[in-house]
């Protein structure tokens, strides 16, 4: 069977794989180019102004926890807009039942999340650093209804950026709300209770950025949590990473225009590995095999696991050869794992 293959070699210094903005399958992998605006809109929760109207919506459809569901039970999607000291967001959720949590509880970040919950993933300078946890490296913000802004960083604890984002939640309609935000973005230098300074933004800026929306319809734990972003695994606990793990995050690019963009496969590998299609085989060959052992993993659109391979120094070997003989056209995740770095590669078959 003969197979497609869509720009599938990366070298380690300049070949990048090129995808139109509006190409779905760049969706999955969370790529997303915000506009530059003049005019900001009022944060109110509507979003009815004029410039919106030049925002494109990227859905949030990635199945992160829990089971299947239906688009009546939950369906989302945002856009996005910057000038040169905020990011605007508009995320439409469709919710039929809203689980919120009391305005009176004194420890408001303690379980946020396991209420109807927005999760914002924010690395300003793109570390896509595997462990940020105890760190400002990334932020996971967790937003409920109310204007509450909370970070759970690490063994530190929750912590109360308030100031960070500025928001409103409003229905527009039956079951369909509007969450518009104001959104300070913040390098590694932040200091929690210290006052800090937002960087300033410039067009062409790459930032790590990932939307989830967690839903919960009854009870006290959420039944699901739903990403902007492909997250490789088999189960919740290896899909549910982004709170600590930014390289699992998709991109914002800030623009002036829309425009043919590069997708996360610009990203610099840190294997420095070359990877090659032969029609049956994925061959990856490692330049430098004075790294750790090396596991490589093919996932599917759903997180299965297709293929695994192990490469480093005690198993001898430089070159992993993966079949894919056999296996359905479409859209796959290459992943190579260290000790301490992980590379994500797209490709189409």
């Amino acid at each position: 069977m003969i197979r497609y293959y869509f720009s599938l070699l990366i070298f380690c210094f300049s070949t990048t794989l090129n995808i139109s903005a509006s190409d779905p399958e760049t969706w999955a992998q969370g790529y997303y180019e915000a506009l530059f605006i003049n005019s900001v809109p009022v944060i109110d929760g509507i979003g009815d102004e004029s410039c919106w109207d030049s925002a494109v919506w990227r859905p949030i459809d990635q199945r992160w926890i829990g089971p299947s569901y239906t688009a009546e039970d939950y369906s989302g999607r945002f856009k996005a807009l910057w000038t040169a000291s905020r990011v605007y967001v508009l995320i439409e959720v469709v919710d039929d039942s809203l689980r919120l949590q009391d305005p009176g509880l004194v420890n408001v970040c303690s379980n946020i999340y396991n209420y109807d919950c927005v999760e914002i993933f924010i690395d300003e300078n793109h570390s896509r650093d595997v462990n940020y946890a105890n760190s400002h490296k990334a932020f996971a913000y967790h937003m409920d209804t109310l204007g509450s802004v909370c970070y759970a960083n690490g063994s530190f604890g929750w912590e109360r950026l308030d100031d960070h984002i500025f928001y409103k939640m409003k229905r527009v309609s039956g079951d369909t709300f509007h969450y518009e935000y104001e959104i300070k973005i913040f390098d590694d230098t932040f200091v929690y209770g210290v006052e800090s300074t937002p960087v300033t933004l410039t067009e062409g800026k790459l930032m790590g950025w990932s939307i989830a929306y967690n839903d919960n319809d009854m009870g006290t734990i959420r039944q699901n949590m739903i990403g902007s972003k492909f997250v490789p695994g088999d189960s919740d606990y290896e899909r549910n990473v982004s709170y600590y793990n930014a390289s699992v995050f998709g991109d914002l690019k800030l623009v002036m225009e829309y425009g043919t963009v590069s997708s996360v496969n610009d990203i610099t590998d840190p294997f420095h590995c070359d990877i090659r299609n032969t029609g049956d085989e994925l061959v990856v060959t490692f330049q430098n095999m004075e790294q750790e052992n090396l596991q490589i993993q093919l996932f599917d659109s759903s997180g299965r696991e297709c293929r695994k391979s192990i490469a480093g120094i005690s198993t001898g070997y430089s070159e992993q050869h993966l079949d894919i003989a056999g296996l359905p056209r479409g859209l796959y995740i290459l992943t190579v794992t260290g000790a301490n770095s992980r590379y994500d590669h797209k490709i189409i078959l």
